[in-house]
């Protein structure tokens, strides 16, 4: 049986982070692709997760946006 309780996480690239190298592209092609801006964006997260997640970029322009990591502590 499935784990439906499962929390996925979701990329996104930020985009004033993100100086249009590439290389997220070249890494993860299925994850991520080049913007009509010059800038990377996210096209699938499971598959970012997949590549390496944050640490697909070079320059830490890939973050999570919501999930299991970005889940706030209680004070």
């Amino acid at each position: 049986m499935e784990d439906t309780n499962k929390t996925y996480k979701t990329y996104k690239v930020n985009k004033e982070t993100c100086i249009g190298c590439g290389s997220c592209s070249l890494a993860c092609p299925e994850g991520t692709e080049m913007d009509t801006d010059g800038k990377a964006k996210v096209i699938s997260s499971a598959k970012v997760e997949e590549c390496g997640g944050v640490d697909l970029c070079p320059y830490g322009a890939i973050e999570i946006e919501n999930g299991v990591e970005a889940e706030e502590t209680e004070d």
